[in-house]
């Protein structure tokens, strides 16, 4: 076959459109893509120029004579075929292919390009859509950053007109008569206009274009204020501007208020992504009014209800002090007969119990009006409690309950009166709500950085749907017609208030009615003071023990190793879970002390698999963690671990530990 047929033969069947046109760009020769590509056959297409078929000759003979010096080209065209239809081809093109003869070859590159302008407007899409919620998620940050209602709205002002490149932002409230629109907040008010601003109202009735927006709620906006026959003139003329966007605030679906955005010089198209976002804002604003009102008004309930409290007490206090004192007189009148000593008696129990009571009341209102101040000094919380429950002895209550104390030093920084009302309320409460022979148990324990008081009762219980009310203010469950149990529940309110004046918080737990309660006070450490050290215990002892410690800290691992060594025990080490694994199948120690928090292979799963082997099945596995809670306890022993120590790990804790493994292996 000669060059001239394979030259043929390839031209017939390149995949690509070729064509073969001469100096004055006329086509000479196309192939079957060319012919499909421009829409039409060889004979209607050759005798053409090519440039009939170019989208736009724009500077074309130029990059013509270009082509022709260079010899080559490659780059981009858009073709109007002879259907009308318009396809983009990439090209290269080669001069002089034969004398006075160019190639070129097009591919179609319409669907590609199409493709391109879709993910382009895609793309644009979720950059409006992010731009829009970044926008209401700043509002949202600002009508959370502050409670002044003009403030609030001066701010969401400047984040629209940032959202807009708007000129002016103003924000409006409807007259008391509802019929104009008055200026609240403004944003980027020049300095000639702002008296005009802030006195000059915006009618809402027979202005068309803000009527409208009012009635339907929905935002409104023109490119010509000036043409368009809807605008106010009377607001046009104080404000020439050229366009503007109003989008009124609503409350509960009724207007109250409405947002101005202004352009002065820009003839300005609102586009519905644009009109969306104002929406939305108008809306987040709407919300926080709502709130706010809300807000206002049970402030305004509260104070009310404080001033009463402390009033009421105060008032309470006359008459007490004027029946103790008279209590006092009998008392200095010498001997008197049973009947009439049980009778004071009643008259003195009873009026100090309304006197804790009324300072009860007077210390809510106190705490919630902020004026208790705190007179703070170190104490150790177990010798507080304690005191606390020979008070109630002193005071005659509890005595028929069985009332224990179980503490460790725990040094807190609070105040004394305080804090023995914290615990003196809670103790109170357990003895009430705890028939006769009952037991109320306190517990103090350090867990982190946190003293824990716990006070726990065998008494009536708490129903579940009062749990999250009972440290509300009046809040008590239905008693019984005689109000054995009753009261105003204020001592729960003002101890739940002391412990967060401290810092702290309170929570209840109870199983149902029936079941007893437990109240749980966590208060920050003092950490200025080292805790009083109880008399130390002489170590228990057994016979050495081979020790195996999974642990990823160097340091901790150390000095426990340092530790078990000075009791004369055998300790190898691994600092993770796979490798202390492979250590403890290899050594069979006896004794495996691990990390729950390893990596990789976590202390849990460093248990499962021990306890999945031979060797395992004896072994005594102790768990070392920084987590001490009850549900961490929990997790360890479904694991297989025998015991489960918190850090720092007390000596004496560990050393008895390994004396009982190592009685129970003798």
């Amino acid at each position: 076959m000669s060059s001239d047929q394979d030259f043929k033969a390839f031209f017939a069947a390149a995949l690509d459109a070729v064509l073969i046109v001469d100096d004055a760009r006329v086509f000479i020769d196309v192939n079957p893509a060319a012919q499909q590509l421009l829409g039409a056959p060889a004979a209607d297409l050759v005798g053409r120029r090519f440039d009939h078929f170019l989208h736009s000759n724009v500077g074309l003979d130029a990059a013509w004579r270009t082509f022709l010096t260079t010899g080559r080209q490659t780059g981009e065209l858009r073709l109007v075929c002879a259907d009308a239809t318009v396809r983009d081809v990439e090209y290269t093109a080669t001069a002089h292919f034969l004398h006075n003869r160019h190639l070129a070859v097009l591919r179609d590159v319409s669907d590609r390009k199409q493709e391109e302008i879709e993910r382009a407007e895609l793309l644009s899409r979720q950059k409006r859509r992010l731009l829009e919620t970044e926008t209401l998620l700043t509002v949202s940050r600002t009508l959370s950053a502050t409670l002044d209602p003009t403030e609030t709205m001066r701010r969401v002002a400047r984040e629209i007109a940032r959202a807009l490149g708007a000129d002016l932002v103003g924000a409006f409230l409807a007259g008391p008569n509802g019929d104009d629109l008055r200026p609240v907040a403004g944003y980027r008010v020049p300095q000639h206009m702002r008296e005009a601003f802030q006195q000059f109202p915006i009618p809402i009735k027979n202005h068309a274009a803000i009527e409208g927006a009012w009635g339907a709620r929905r935002a409104v906006w023109t490119d010509d204020m000036a043409a368009n026959p809807r605008v106010d003139r009377e607001s046009f003329n104080r404000f020439p501007h050229q366009s503007d966007l109003f989008v009124p605030i609503c409350i509960k679906e009724r207007p109250v208020g409405g947002f101005f955005v202004i352009w002065w010089t820009e003839r300005r198209s609102i586009t519905d992504d644009e009109v969306r976002l104002v929406q939305g804002i108008s809306d987040l604003a709407g919300m926080f009014l709502d709130n706010a009102q809300l807000y206002r008004a049970a402030a305004e309930a509260n104070r009310a209800k404080d001033e009463f409290l402390a009033t009421l007490s105060h008032e309470l206090r006359n008459p007490l002090g004027a029946i103790l004192a008279a209590v006092g007189a009998l008392e200095r009148r010498g001997e008197q007969d049973e009947k009439t000593r049980r009778s004071r008696q009643i008259i003195v129990r009873q009026s100090h119990h309304l006197a804790h009571l009324v300072d009860d009341l007077l210390d809510v209102a106190r705490v919630t009006a902020g004026k208790i101040t705190l007179s703070r000094q170190p104490l150790d919380l177990g010798e507080v409690a304690a005191n606390c429950v020979r008070l109630l002895r002193d005071a005659g209550q509890g005595l028929e309950h069985r009332v224990t104390v179980r503490a460790e030093p725990v040094m807190v920084s609070a105040d004394l009166t305080r804090l023995e009302q914290i615990v003196g309320n809670l103790l109170q409460n357990a003895v009430k709500y705890t028939p006769a022979g009952g037991s109320v148990e306190i517990d103090i324990t350090r867990e982190s950085r946190v003293a824990v008081l716990r006070v726990t009762d065998t008494g009536r219980g708490i129903r579940p749907e009062m749990l999250p009310r009972v440290f509300e203010l009046f809040a008590q469950a239905e008693q019984p017609l005689d109000r054995s149990l009753g009261g105003l529940g204020v001592g729960l309110t003002l101890t739940r208030r002391l412990v967060e004046l401290h810092g702290g918080a309170i929570t209840a737990f109870s199983e149902g009615e029936g079941r007893g309660a437990q109240f749980s006070v966590r208060l920050p450490l003092d950490v200025t003071t080292a805790p009083p050290r109880p008399p130390s215990e002489p170590l228990a002892h057994g016979r050495p023990r081979r020790i195996l410690i999974i642990e990823d800290s160097p340091d901790a691992r150390e000095s426990l190793r340092l530790l078990l060594e000075s009791q004369g025990h055998h300790v190898s080490e691994a600092s993770d879970g796979v490798g202390g694994v492979t250590l403890a199948l290899a050594e069979g120690p006896d004794v495996i002390l691990v990390d729950l928090g390893l990596p990789g292979l976590d202390g849990y799963e460093v248990a499962r698999t021990l306890r999945g082997s031979a060797f395992g099945k004896t072994a005594t596995l102790i768990a070392v963690t920084g987590y001490g809670q009850t549900e961490d306890r929990r997790r360890s022993s479904e694991a297989g671990f025998d015991a489960h120590l918190v850090k720092p790990v007390s000596p004496e804790a560990l050393a008895r530990l390994l004396a009982t493994s190592s009685e129970s292996d003798a």
